[in-house]
């Protein structure tokens, strides 16, 4: 037995005609009746009785009809139920972020979506920038807030930067450094500096040596830290500067002193990364979401 027999048995019950019933169906007379004939001899039951005037519900039949059109009315609340669930599903926000570079700007961009879509779920996850970009070639995300991605990373990616911050090192207020306006990344101790764990940042150490201009075995990080709470208390403490961008500020505070690279300025981009071609509503909104917000820091 399939919905569709309960249906044609609705259709035929309701009608009482099997000609007006294959009409309603869009179906052709003959079919329609052998189906009603499939379901009598699969519950072994006269459903109506038929002359040549009339066709006529048996009792049985009549009893029947309750529980066909409850049946039935079930299968599409469910049908109905599945959809919003899938729904609800896709529209809640995936949303993968890098902590210290989207400091400044997460908050803004999330109270612009929710004015967008006023009740929607937004699901965040604290996650490495090779972590988010996995996630939404996987589409285990739906987008992520963080740094721009290496020219060779961006296949199957879009990324709409958001914001621009300037490189330097930030070191505690006690360390002779912090009197400088400006350093040369020259003149910043290679072989001893604190930094991220390569294990949670891989790719963390290859760009300090690039933004330092020195080679990767030069780099010494003398104190790992697992994320940028521990790497600023650790620089707080007197025991060495790290390299970070502007950003870094935006969670330090004024703990620290933050000095810019002068002779070879480097810069990084903070914004929006999303799959190439999205048509989701909610990374749309995301997206109109987050321009918004960068126009109104221009």
């Amino acid at each position: 037995m399939e919905l569709r027999h309960l249906r044609y048995f609705i259709a035929v019950a309701e009608e009482l005609n099997f000609s007006r019933a294959a009409e309603r169906l869009n179906v052709s007379q003959p079919p329609l009746s052998r189906q009603i004939r499939d379901l009598e001899d699969e519950l072994k039951v006269k459903l109506f009785e038929r002359t040549h005037q009339e066709v006529k519900l048996t009792v049985v039949g009549s009893t029947l009809l309750m529980r066909a059109r409850e049946l039935v009315r079930e299968a599409e609340l469910l049908r109905t139920g599945a959809h919003q669930m899938e729904r609800k599903a896709y529209e809640d926000l995936q949303l993968g972020y890098a902590p210290a570079p989207t400091a400044a700007v997460i908050s803004g961009i999330l109270n612009r979506y929710h004015e967008m879509a006023p009740g929607s779920c937004v699901t965040l996850y604290d996650l490495s920038l090779s972590e988010i970009l996995a996630g939404i070639k996987t589409k285990k995300l739906h987008a992520g807030l963080t740094l721009r991605p290496r020219a060779g990373e961006m296949r199957g990616v879009e990324f709409e930067a958001l914001r621009r911050y300037s490189v330097g090192i930030i070191c505690a207020k006690s360390c002779p450094l912090a009197q400088l306006s400006a350093i040369r990344p020259s003149a910043v101790p290679a072989d001893n500096l604190v930094g991220y764990r390569a294990t949670e940042f891989p790719e963390y150490h290859s760009w300090v040596a690039r933004v330092l201009g020195v080679s990767k075995t030069r780099v010494v990080i003398s104190q790992e830290c697992d994320g940028v709470l521990s790497l600023v208390a650790a620089v707080e403490s007197g025991h060495s500067p790290a390299v970070v961008g502007e950003f870094t500020t935006s969670i330090a505070g004024d703990r620290i002193r933050y000095v810019p690279f002068v002779s070879k300025p480097s810069f990084m981009d903070v914004g929006l990364l999303y799959r190439k071609g999205e048509t989701a509503e909610n990374v749309k909104r995301l997206i109109s979401s987050s321009l918004a917000f960068k126009e109104a820091f221009k």
